[in-house]
C-alpha cells in the first residue's frame, strides 16, 4: 500500500474519531464558508454542506438522519472505504480525487469542531490532490483574465519540505515573465479552496508567491 492510500485510510479513522465524540450541540456547528472563487470551487471541491450533519451526510449518502443513524452510517462507510483498498486499492486520478474529497472534508470538520488535524497524517494525501490540483492550474489562470501567462508551480510535501511538484505552466504565447507560487501541499489546497487566504498561509510561511500572473492566482 503507497503512501498516499495509507493517508487516505487514515484521514477515515480522524473522522470517525472526530464524529465518535460529537455532543448533541456539534451536530449544527457551521462549517467556515467558503471564500473560493466559484470557477474555482467548482472546479476542486464540493463544500459537502453548510454544517457538520450537512457533511457527515454527504460523505455517507444518509439524509435526513439523526445522529446514532449518521454516526452508524459514518462507520460503515469508513469500513467499505477501507474494503474497497485492500481488494482494489484505488491509483492515479481516481486516488488523487479521493484524496482531495477526504482532505477538504476532514479539514472542513476538525475546523468546525476546534479540532487539530496532525498535519502528518494528511500529507501524503495532500500531495496526491495537489497532482490532480495541479492540472486545473491553466484553466485557472484563463479565468483570471490571463491571455499569456507563465508560472512555475512548486508544491512540497510539507512546510520547508522536500518539492514533490514542480512544473511550469504557459497559458498563450508569446514571451512573458514567468511567475512562481511555492507552497506545502496542504497550503495549496487551502488557498485554492477558500478555506485560507494567501495571506495568511504566506504569514505562516506556508505559501510564497512573486510575479503578477501569482498574484492572480492566488487571491491578492
Amino acid at each position: 500500500m503507497d503512501d498516499a492510500t495509507w493517508a487516505l485510510l487514515r484521514l477515515w479513522d480522524a473522522t470517525d474519531d472526530a464524529v465518535a465524540g460529537l455532543g448533541d450541540a456539534d451536530w449544527s456547528r457551521s462549517l467556515a464558508p467558503s471564500g473560493a472563487p466559484a470557477a474555482v470551487a467548482s472546479a476542486v471541491l464540493d463544500t459537502g454542506g453548510t454544517d457538520v450533519a450537512d457533511l457527515v451526510a454527504h460523505l455517507t449518502g444518509v439524509h435526513y438522519a439523526g445522529p446514532d443513524r449518521l454516526r452508524e452510517a459514518l462507520a460503515t462507510a469508513h469500513e467499505r472505504a477501507e474494503r474497497s483498498v485492500l481488494t482494489a486499492a484505488p491509483s492515479g486520478r481516481v486516488l488523487e480525487a479521493q484524496c482531495l474529497d477526504m482532505c477538504l472534508h476532514a479539514h472542513d470538520l476538525h475546523e468546525a469542531l476546534g479540532l487539530e488535524l496532525d498535519p502528518t497524517v494528511a500529507a501524503p494525501a495532500a500531495v496526491a490532490a495537489c497532482r490532480l490540483v495541479s492540472g486545473f492550474v491553466p484553466r485557472l489562470l484563463v479565468r483570471t483574465g490571463a491571455r499569456a501567462a507563465c508560472l512555475r508551480l512548486v508544491v512540497r510535501d510539507g512546510p520547508d519540505g522536500a518539492v514533490v511538484i514542480d512544473r511550469v505552466v504557459r497559458v498563450g504565447e508569446g514571451t512573458v515573465p514567468t511567475a512562481e507560487v511555492d507552497a506545502d501541499a496542504e497550503a495549496f489546497l487551502l488557498l485554492l479552496a477558500g478555506r485560507r487566504t494567501a495571506r495568511e498561509l504566506a504569514d505562516a510561511g506556508r505559501v510564497l508567491w512573486s510575479g503578477r500572473t501569482a498574484e492572480s492566482l492566488v487571491g491578492v
